[in-house]
């Protein structure tokens, strides 16, 4: 035993010197001497056993007989486990049994274990290149076959030759700074291989616009999001998924139902007029980010909706955003708001590979507004009338009048025998909502040959909402293909079509008879039923214009949306150095929502049925024809790359809508408008086109590859703009120092990079819409005699000079890269000026048109950027780090002179300012009121007088209190813009588990608490006219309560303390918590060649001061935000 002990410890580490032992061990023991079998077939051995390894199994035997083992941990699987039973059985017979997989040798009483001799096999040879993902080739990379200790390395073409046996069935490549890969050998004799970049040690390439360069060469401000890392699982669009993934982007989600709409901002929203959107640039193609969802020519609307939801996620590769002049001026008009440039997964050369990935998701709601119960709104109903008689007849303690003297209290509305048996009563919100889930199945096809490669992929989405009869449903195909048409050109095409079907919901912050689903539920008081005797829907005794909110259940809202996205390209190359590309597309939306309004509901009734159908259609054209030139010069010195192109881009859309009402029925919904009695039903229909031309160009040189410089120029025609002003010149210039690459730091071994960026330029915004053109509206009605006729008026003047929003743009960056760049990041800073806002100026008053667009005013923009990627620990446990921070001011530098501000308003404040009054506590009993607000009763709301009207020139003010309370003390509170905007993400690898948690977070934004200002304390003595009110009200100022937290809910005559309903609310939410497993492969591969299971939560937990529901989305009536639980499969075939 202590021999086999000993061998087992020597063979524990590096195999080669266990193996010149093994074999020095098996000369000496195994070579001098015979084998002794007689002995060996004599000896018997007596062993049961079940599960056990077959270290314990040889120990067993040496137990029981004289022999002793040597074996080379290196050659036999010491750990495999063993299950045998045999009686009164030869050594010989046994170790047949259990060494079946081994050769032993027995000599004396030594027993020595070998590899079995593997027989000569036959060899093929297998040829193929390797390169990157620019289809560059990889010189002195290695090829290995996998188990065999044999491999090469490709040339200076990239090129491999290596004979492997017929029984290998993989290759393995690799090489430093890129991704070890596996490939199936199969029955190929030509194996190309494109190894992906390690973002670690690899110089990426990076997409701009019409082109791609090295990160080490960028000169702007470029930010990349790669999609493997993100979890796609119950995300619509990839919108929703940027979320803190980039410095200077922030986004904004608008509504929380499926598919609701996503506003992003890069490097915040200086535009007051034109718009913030950035332009998305989808494989080369400029899209119009705008939804061809029409408007419902009914009452009710269901808030906004994401353009980009048609995209599959699944199919995206990268994400680049543009953020500088440098980097967007090649867009010229359409570029001010910055550029994304989303590029989609293509095929590979090599044999098929499937991918199948599926996801389900259970969704709650995070966080429900509480209204009061049944039992707690009689109480409340009942302590507010009782304060209000007293009140009304200056009772203590709002006034020293007697209770004798005041009029009799007419008693409580509700008796205490009502409010013991009275429960919870309605939850209008819990019968509105329920569990959401989402469904996503996605499968995609990858192959290719030395010269066809292409990629095809389905996606279905189905997600059904927390309210309910809200849904989205989506499916999306996709096929991407490249053809290599000889020696010197290739072509190819990308196209996508997607449908999406939603089941909507009425959204939004209406009232009264415009009031949402929602807004009605938290309105209606729990003592309503939700049906009356009679079976209809039960209607607010008080509130008569306010629909039952389960009646509006009952209202049928779809919409239907198709979109196809194709463009092809041909590409040739004349000489070495100059490619000339040919891409034209395709962008057609069409959009058609159906509503009914049904007689079951208050106003359905009233219209005896109503429906409504609208379509709205855009058709987008491309040509674009570009030339590249790149040249190698003096001795490879120095890299030139010139890029001239031409594009024209075409924009066509119309609109149809038809409705009626008053039908006899509610069975046939949308589908006979025929069957209605109007005597005019509405009918409308619109149609218009927008064209752009643009000449553009860049140059890119790099000297010593140390400096670079890159100077670009668009010159854009659109027919948006006034015919004095059709076209626009956008020039931009940047100089790079890479300042690693310096004799004084060539020497620093921890420094990888040191780059310094400065930019500098023009771009433009030219979402003006038709402002610079005449319009006349249709649909004015006319008495001429005894008949009705419909004429048209002007509705908009035209400007002939009105033009595109114009940014410009400075910027300054520093990247980093330290010790072999474990350690990357950049710092980034901006300032930028945009002038000649879309604005209106007023005309004469008795004009039939008073206003006319015009370009007016500006704002400007400051910030600073900072990101940081760091690779924490390598090995078996691997943990990377991202994180990056943004700050920007956006603020006025030059008025619209029409507009009057207010005194308290400064010339340059924030673009987004708040004002508003002070507040200064509650009044409690017994405290003398402030001077100025003499007539204030305990429990109301103290505002601070902080300034007066000058009496001389209203217009100014004193500077000083004037004993009053009025708009003169308004100052400024905050800005709604955050000051500082973070994401950060650790990923975590451990053997074959993965763990992702991300965090993003905004600070020092000023929120208005919505919820709190329409259902809170603040005016809650409207509950005597039955609307209900958040528990919040229990906490409310009461002679026996008499808190500073909130005031007495009855109305003072004085401006009320703004400031109180407003927070400035700082969050950091957790975004994602990811946790994965991938099966070894072998457990897999002879199904798989890849299978990772995962499961994921979104949304889990926020840290947050803000005391609403939602500091990103919280308006009164909107869609409730959700947490996400989901469960997923990644499969490879």
């Amino acid at each position: 035993m202590k021999t086999l002990k000993h061998k087992k410890t020597i063979t524990k580490r590096s195999s080669f010197p266990y193996k010149v032992i093994g074999l020095v061990l098996y000369l000496l023991w195994v070579q001098p001497f015979g084998a002794n079998h007689l002995y060996a077939s004599e000896r018997k051995i007596n062993i049961e056993v079940n599960d056990v390894t077959l270290i314990d199994v040889l120990k067993q035997i040496e137990a029981q007989s004289d022999y002793v083992f040597f074996y080379n941990n290196a050659d036999i699987d010491t750990e495999k486990k063993i299950s045998i039973n045999m009686k009164d059985a030869n050594i010989k017979d046994v170790l047949d049994k259990i060494l079946n997989e081994y050769s032993y040798r027995i000599n004396n009483k030594k027993i020595i274990i070998t590899a079995k001799r593997q027989a000569p096999v036959r060899t093929n040879k297998i040829s193929g290149v390797v390169s990157d993902d620019s289809g560059q080739p990889i010189i002195g990379g290695n090829v290995l076959v996998k188990g065999l200790n044999k491999g090469t390395m490709t040339n200076i073409d990239g090129k491999y030759t290596i004979d492997v046996p017929d029984s290998a069935t993989t290759l393995v490549i690799s090489y430093i700074g890129y991704k070890k890969q596996e490939v199936e050998i199969g029955d190929r004799n030509y194996i190309p291989v494109t190894l992906q970049k390690n973002d670690v040690l690899m110089d990426e390439v990076v997409v701009i616009g019409y082109g791609t360069v090295k990160k080490s060469d960028l000169t702007g401000a470029v930010s990349s999001v790669k999609t493997e890392n993100l979890p796609i699982a119950a995300n619509t669009s990839v919108t929703h998924m940027l979320a803190g993934q980039a410095a200077g982007v922030m986004v904004k989600q608008n509504s929380a139902q499926p598919g609701g709409g996503i506003e992003i901002y890069v490097r915040g929203a200086a535009s007051t007029g034109a718009g913030n959107d950035p332009l998305y640039v989808i494989d080369g193609f400029p899209v119009t980010n705008k939804s061809v969802e029409p408007e419902s020519g009914n009452r009710y609307e269901y808030g906004s909706r994401n353009p980009m939801n048609s995209l599959n996620p699944n199919d995206i590769e990268s994400i680049e955003i543009l953020k500088d002049a440098s980097a967007t001026a090649i867009y010229g008009a359409r570029a001010a708001n910055g550029v994304i440039l989303v590029t989609t997964k293509r095929g590979k050369s090599g044999k098929p590979i499937v991918k199948y990935n599926a996801n389900y998701s259970i969704q709650t709601i995070a966080k429900r507004l509480e209204m009061l119960s049944a039992k707690e709104f009689m109480n409340v109903s009942n302590e507010i009338s009782y304060q209000k008689w007293r009140m009304d007849n200056e009772l203590y303690p709002y006034g020293g009048e007697l209770e004798e003297d005041a009029l009799p209290y007419k008693g409580n509305p509700y008796s205490p025998e009502e409010i013991a048996t009275a429960g919870e009563g309605t939850d209008w919100f819990g019968l509105l909502t329920r569990d959401g889930s989402i469904n996503q199945h996605n499968v995609s096809v990858s192959a290719g040959t030395e010269s066809t490669r292409f990629l095809a992929s389905l996606n279905y989405y189905k997600q059904k909402g927390v309210i309910k009869n809200s849904d989205f449903q989506r499916i999306s195909g996709r096929i991407n293909l490249d053809q290599d048409l000889g020696k010197y050109v290739k072509a190819g095409i990308n196209a996508t079509y997607s449908t999406i079907f939603n089941n909507n919901v009425p959204l939004g912050e209406g009232n009264a008879e415009n009031s949402s689903l929602l807004n009605s539920a938290l309105h209606y008081d729990p003592l309503v039923p939700v049906k009356d005797e009679s079976g209809n829907y039960a209607l607010s005794p008080t509130l008569g214009m306010i629909p039952n909110p389960v009646s509006m259940l009952e209202i049928t809202d779809q919409t239907q949306t198709d979109r196809l996205l194709a463009n092809g390209y041909i590409e040739a190359t004349f000489w070495k150095d100059l490619k000339v590309k040919l891409n034209m597309g395709i962008d057609k939306n069409q959009g058609r929502r159906s509503t009914y309004l049904p007689k079951s509901t208050l106003y359905g009734k009233q219209e005896g049925g109503k429906a409504n159908i609208n379509e709205n259609r855009t058709v987008d054209l491309l040509f674009e024809l570009t030339a590249n030139y790149t040249k190698q010069l003096f001795k490879e010195r120095d890299r030139l790359e010139v890029l001239l192109g031409y594009s024209y881009q075409q924009e066509n859309w119309d609109g149809l809508g038809a409705g009626s009402s008053q039908f006899f029925t509610d069975l046939f919904l949308w589908n006979k408008l025929e069957a209605g009695n109007v005597a005019r039903p509405p009918v409308s229909s619109s149609k218009g086109k927008n064209e752009l031309g643009s000449y553009f160009g860049r140059i890119n040189y790099s000297l010593l590859d140390k400096y670079l410089f890159t100077f670009s120029l668009r010159y854009d025609g659109s027919s948006k703009f006034g015919k004095n002003n059709k076209w626009g010149l956008f020039p931009s210039g940047a100089f790079a120092w890479k300042m690693q690459n310096e004799n004084f730091l060539k020497d620093v071994d921890w420094l990888s990079e040191l780059k310094l960026r400065v930019s500098f330029g023009q771009t433009g915004n030219s979402n003006i819409g038709g402002n610079a053109y005449e319009y006349y509206e249709a649909g004015n009605q006319y008495v001429f005699g005894d008949a009705v006729q419909t004429g048209s008026i002007k509705s908009q003047l035209e400007n002939p000079d009105l033009k595109w929003e114009t940014t410009t743009e400075l910027n300054v960056g520093l990247d980093f890269g330290f010790l072999n760049n474990r350690i990357t990041g950049s710092f980034e800073y901006f300032h930028k000026v945009v002038s000649d806002l879309l604005a209106f100026r007023k005309l004469n008053s008795l004009m039939e048109v008073s206003t006319i667009a015009d370009n007016i005013g500006a704002t400007q923009s400051t910030g600073y950027e900072f990101s940081l990627n760091t690779v924490n620990l390598t090995g078996p446990f691997k943990w990377n780090t991202t994180l990056n921070i943004s700050s920007y001011n956006d603020r006025w530098k030059e008025r619209n002179p029409d507009v009057v501000l207010a005194p308290y308003e400064k010339e340059d404040a924030p673009i987004r300012a708040i004002y508003g009054c002070v507040s200064d506590g509650i009044l409690q009993i017994g405290e003398t009121p402030p001077a100025s607000m003499p007539d204030l009763l305990p429990g109301q709301m103290k505002v601070k007088d902080l300034n007066g009207f000058d009496p001389n020139d209203g217009s100014k003010l004193l500077g000083h209190p004037d004993g009053k309370i009025d708009a003169a003390d308004r100052i400024y509170l905050g800005s709604t813009d955050p000051k500082v905007i973070i994401g950060f993400g650790n990923m975590f690898e451990y053997k074959n588990f993965d763990l992702n948690i991300f965090f993003y977070g905004m600070f020092g934004q000023y929120v208005a608490n919505s919820n709190r200002a329409k259902y809170g304390p603040s005016g809650c003595e409207y509950i005597l006219q039955r609307q209900n009110y958040s528990k919040e009200v229990l906490e409310r100022w009461t002679p026996d309560n008499p808190t500073n937290k909130f005031p007495s809910g009855f109305y003072s005559a004085y401006y009320g303390g703004d400031d109180w309903l407003l927070e400035k609310v700082s969050f950091v939410r957790c975004k994602n918590i990811t946790l994965g497993y991938s099966f070894p492969h072998k457990w897999i591969h002879k199904v798989f060649s890849q299978a990772r299971i995962y499961v994921d939560v979104e949304n889990p937990f926020i840290i947050t001061n803000y005391q609403g529901l939602d500091p990103e989305m919280d308006s009164k009536g909107g869609y409730p935000s959700q947490r996400t639980y989901s469960i997923g499969i990644d499969i490879t075939f």
